[in-house]
């Protein structure tokens, strides 16, 4: 009879399969990973969006979106490796006593890892592949304009094996890494270590970190030094405050004398044994929660104020400019005007000005007379201005920043006795950067500067209702007067509206299935954390249990530990989440106030939900490791 021979892939593999719990929620995390990086790339990589440019807005959102949920995945892979390999620190030690060498031991986990891999790669394609269709079907309702049918998607297919498989692989190379140092007597007496308190250690860290990121912030040093002591004062400073939040509660607590009521001296005494692995995991939790938090607002509020902001870059229904043939230019402008009068009631206007001679045909530097741009703002409904023949009056360019009045204009205007500015707006006449700057004067001024400038003009035509039109009508429109590219301008605003349009409902879909993740990821972790420890705690509330502990009590204990790791960041994020909208809204002029509150309630039902869902898990884990010993 042939004896089989017991391999070290064999024997990887026989772990797993007679252990599987052990191995479960590292498992789960891996399908996670791929399930969700499946799903971005089968959109990403759709017929429909074959239209869409890498390098353009829409392209950039998706390729980000991978790159986010990989770099998720690999958090989320490495901590879940990180816990799964501290549960079986006591088998790895016991492996290393009996003989076994480094080399040995490393390809042992090098196997385990690579054997989850393959499956979690199998199973969460397999999951993707199943729900593609409804994460299509869920996309199409929510962006407009897209044909997101079913298909076959043997690209991502291929992506999702390379990329999460190359990603595995690394990991399964880090993996024995994260054991390589320790000693085996630390592996075989772990639980017996409680931790030190690095209170010190942290206020020492912000007090060097903090000053020096205020002070690069006060200088205005940009550089890539300031992010980097953005995220250590940051990473810092929360990992202090929990400490001191902790600490303040520690001490109120034994000098009221509270800490005898009850279960308090347990709590706390189960709190500090893991202090520090417990604050780490508050500071990064309270992180992550404000990021998704206040993301989560505006990437849901993203497709709200479409019609508006696409204003701020196009203000009319169509704009028409000829760069070499007044003449053949004001025909083609009236072929527009009858044909959209056929259309419906729109009004047109003739914008002249005068501008600098350049070389370059882009570089627009324009003078306006005071009568020209009153038209124009009531053409727009817009406030009318009245100079004298000393002021200036600045039209933005772009719609975003503060018009500057340029040297070149400036120049210009003060041998005409122009010196005084009489105000700005920074909304625009003309689509976003047409022009490079825009200067109103007095009528009798703009008459003696055009005589030494070169005039021209735009002909704008528009609706009272914009988004009436498609890309359809300008394709029309431009068949109608034989567009000439290069030498003539026909934009609209629908061409605008719509590629805002898919930009934002795509930033604000992908944005909240990421948001959702990370909040899942989240929890996650969370329960990761408290399942490594399960083990030690059993043995410790074992014991307790014998000496009087009752159930109720022990519940009440465990949900005390959940409440500190999940509950107290949550609500931390939540209020820092408030105030930056608030900062924002302010500085924005934009309200969202009304949508964070519809956000918050969102929130904290899915924070409930989650709570519950790791506190029964919990307990029940805890529960079951006690009366099965």
């Amino acid at each position: 009879m042939e004896v089989m021979k017991l391999t070290l892939f064999n024997f990887a593999y026989n772990n797993i399969k007679r252990d599987f719990k052990t191995y479960l929620y590292h498992f789960l995390s891996c399908v996670f990973s791929v399930f969700i990086f499946f799903l971005f790339s089968n959109l990403a990589m759709h017929p429909a969006l074959k239209i869409v440019d890498s390098g353009s807005t829409i392209g950039i959102i998706l390729f980000m979106a991978s790159i986010i949920s990989m770099l998720f995945s690999f958090v989320l892979i490495l901590y879940s490796v990180g816990n799964f390999l501290k549960n079986r620190s006591k088998q790895f030690a016991i492996l290393n006593i009996i003989g076994a060498s480094n080399g040995q031991f490393n390809t042992l986990i090098f196997f385990e890892n690579i054997i989850i891999s393959i499956f979690a790669l199998l199973i969460g394609i397999i999951m993707g592949l199943i729900f593609s269709k409804i994460f299509l079907m869920i996309a199409q309702s929510l962006i407009d304009g897209l044909n997101l049918y079913f298909y076959f998607p043997l690209t991502p297919l291929i992506l999702t094996i390379f990329l999460m498989g190359g990603l595995f692989l690394l990991i399964s190379l880090i993996a024995p890494v994260i054991l390589r140092k320790k000693k085996i007597i630390d592996l075989l007496k772990k639980e017996e270590l409680a931790e030190k308190n690095h209170f010190l250690l942290s206020l020492t860290a912000v007090i060097i970190i903090l000053p020096i990121t205020i002070y690069l912030h006060i200088q205005k040093n940009f550089s890539g030094f300031i992010y980097i002591f953005e995220i250590l004062a940051g990473i810092s400073f929360s990992y202090f405050i929990y400490n001191l939040i902790f600490n303040i509660y520690n001490f109120f607590m034994e000098k009221s004398g509270r800490i005898y009521i009850k279960n308090n001296l347990i709590k706390l005494s189960n709190f500090k044994y893991k202090i520090n692995t417990n604050i780490k995991t508050m500071a990064a939790s309270m992180i992550l929660f404000s990021i998704i938090l206040t993301s989560f607002v505006y990437i849901v509020g993203a497709p709200l104020s479409i019609s508006k902001d696409t204003q701020k870059i196009m203000p009319y229904s169509y704009m028409y400019a000829n760069w070499e043939d007044e003449e053949k230019g004001a025909k083609k402008a009236e072929l527009i005007s009858e044909e959209l009068k056929s259309i419906g009631s729109f009004k047109e206007l003739t914008i002249s000005y005068a501008k600098l001679k350049n070389k370059v045909r882009t570089v627009r530097h324009i003078i306006l007379s005071n009568t020209m741009y009153n038209e124009v703002a009531d053409f727009l409904n817009r406030e009318k201005i009245n100079l004298s023949d000393n002021e200036y009056f600045l039209i933005g360019v772009d719609g975003k920043k503060n018009p500057v009045l340029s040297d070149t204009i400036k120049d210009l205007i003060s041998g005409y006795g122009i010196t005084k500015e009489a105000g700005f707006d920074k909304k625009i006449i003309s689509i976003s950067g047409y022009f490079t700057s825009v200067t109103v004067v007095s009528d009798k001024n703009y008459e003696s500067l055009s005589q030494v400038l070169v005039k021209d003009r735009i002909y704008a035509f528009t609706q009272s209702d914009l988004t009436n039109g498609s890309i359809k009508d300008l394709e029309a429109l431009k068949n109608i007067i034989g567009f000439e590219d290069g030498k003539e301008s026909l934009m609209s605003y629908s061409l605008y509206y719509d590629i805002e349009n898919l930009t934002r409902r795509l930033v604000s879909y992908v944005g909240s299935i990421l948001c959702i993740s990370f909040l899942i990821g989240i929890a996650s972790i969370i329960y990761s954390r408290l399942y490594s420890f399960v083990d030690e705690e059993s043995k410790k509330y074992s014991i307790m249990i014998k000496i009087g502990l009752g159930k109720a009590e022990l519940k009440d204990i465990l949900a005390s530990t959940l409440r500190w790791l999940f509950v107290l960041p949550f609500m931390t994020a939540l209020v820092i989440s408030w105030i930056i909208i608030g900062i924002i809204n302010q500085l924005t002029l934009t309200s969202y106030t009304g949508l964070a509150v519809i956000c918050s309630f969102i929130y904290l039902l899915t924070e409930l939900i989650l709570y519950i869902i790791i506190k029964r898990k919990y307990q029940k884990k805890i529960f079951d490791n006690i009366y099965e010993a």
